[in-house]
């Protein structure tokens, strides 16, 4: 029993089920970085979420498309380039993602979350939400990237 009401602490603090962007917008000091760059571009687009299981992913589930292992934080993205840092502040505040995965080619206009189990992921379902995408001075071939393929 204790190791299923850790699992679910565990789920709501680091944003399964949404309570991560709810608790932020209270003002409470979470210690995430500020990021010391520009908003490259705004858009909107799908949210979901997604778990390391083999069902969700290849044959090497904690393993992304970039070779780095699941954590949280980590965003999958058909458009954006591997490294990109976005926020999702309707959803999560000030949290910065990195696009270190990415999803099954069919797959444009969506971010897929990674969570740390499928009840989680489940639970977060699909939504719409802006995106922003995050950069500096040199960031420009990612707004060109996302305006290409987003025509697609």
């Amino acid at each position: 029993m204790k190791r299923i009401i850790l699992s679910l602490t565990v789920g709501v603090l680091i944003g399964g089920f949404g309570l991560f962007g709810l608790i932020n917008k209270a003002g409470a000091d979470l210690n995430i970085p500020e990021f010391q760059g520009k908003v490259v571009k705004t858009f909107a687009m799908r949210i979901t979420a997604y778990a390391s299981t083999p069902d969700e992913t290849d044959d090497t589930p904690f393993i992304t498309a970039n070779g780095t292992t699941v954590h949280d934080g980590v965003v999958a993205s058909n458009i954006l380039p591997f490294g990109t840092k976005i926020q999702i502040p309707e959803l999560f505040g000030s949290k910065i993602f990195t696009v270190e995965d990415r999803m099954n080619q069919r797959i444009k206009n969506t971010i897929d979350i990674w969570m740390p189990n499928k009840p989680a992921a489940i639970d977060f379902g699909a939504v719409h939400a802006s995106v922003v995408v995050l950069g500096d001075e040199t960031s420009s071939a990612i707004s060109e990237a996302v305006d290409k393929s987003r025509d697609l």
